[in-house]
């Protein structure tokens, strides 16, 4: 019931990653539930482009920009000043973007797993304390995180993005089980494949079998922010997102690891 409540009030919500794919999903669907959006990425190109999709609708609400480069170890403190600094109190917080690493990318540049630390774990955790902090002492606010199935399973075509995403997931747990009596629900989204840029921009092979089941980033994020208002813990959204997690993570095992990864590399090898 406290979910429902909250989403009934208009509240500014922060979304990282909001300049594409799932992030952009996610500020369009909270922006039709009436509330005010700071819109965040490096890519002031393409937020811009979001913004005025948004306000072109009629009774849109307003749409401000943060362009942050997220891979900065100050990313996260920048953000919250800037809110502090335009007394803006933010109530809704979508942590939303990543990067995938491909393992080769991982082997040969220490810089690459540098990005991926400071985005899924210290952005995420800094920008969760920061913001949380202030929803406890207002007694109301909601944080939507996002990881994946990967984090569920040893994945052969990247060594840091499940561990990373795992890592998004515990703290979710964490900070749900200890804020949710201060009246602050934080919620983790932990979808299978979606139909987005993503893998093609992070050079990502996708099986064909799990290309044809990818959800669709407005679904996803439909799911994802309805769980979130509702004070849900956790969500895989999708029928063949709650399978591919079941089934991944039986046969997606230490003892199984170089099996998986040769028949892997196999198919992407095939496709190429």
């Amino acid at each position: 019931m406290i979910g429902n409540i909250e989403a009934a009030k208009k509240e500014t919500a922060l979304i990282t990653g909001a300049s594409s794919g799932l992030g952009e999903a996610m500020a369009k669907n909270i922006a039709l539930r009436g509330h005010d959006l700071i819109i965040v990425s490096e890519n002031r190109k393409e937020l811009e482009r979001v913004k005025n999709d948004i306000e072109s609708s009629d009774s849109a609400p307003a749409v401000m920009i943060l362009e942050m480069d997220l891979f900065r170890p100050d990313a996260a403190e920048k953000i919250f000043s800037f809110c502090e600094k335009n007394r803006i109190p933010v109530g809704i917080l979508v942590n939303c973007a990543g990067i995938f690493p491909t393992i080769d990318r991982e082997m040969r540049d220490l810089g690459t797993i540098e990005n991926v630390i400071n985005l899924h774990v210290m952005a995420v955790t800094k920008l969760c304390f920061l913001f949380g902090r202030s929803m406890i002492e207002r007694r109301r606010g909601h944080i939507l995180t996002v990881s994946s199935i990967a984090a569920e399973f040893p994945d052969p075509a990247s060594l840091t993005y499940g561990p990373t995403k795992r890592y998004i997931l515990s703290l979710s747990e964490a900070l749900h089980c200890e804020w949710k009596g201060s009246n602050v629900t934080v919620t983790c989204l932990t979808p299978g494949g979606i139909k987005t840029n993503f893998f093609k921009a992070n050079s990502v092979y996708i099986p064909a079998l799990i290309r044809r089941t990818l959800l669709s980033p407005e679904t996803c994020a439909g799911i994802g922010i309805n769980a979130m208002f509702r004070g849900a813990a956790r969500v895989t959204p999708g029928i063949f997102g709650k399978f591919q997690s079941i089934f991944i993570k039986m046969i997606s095992r230490p003892s199984t690891y170089p099996l998986i990864k040769k028949l892997y590399f196999s198919m992407k090898n095939r496709s190429s």
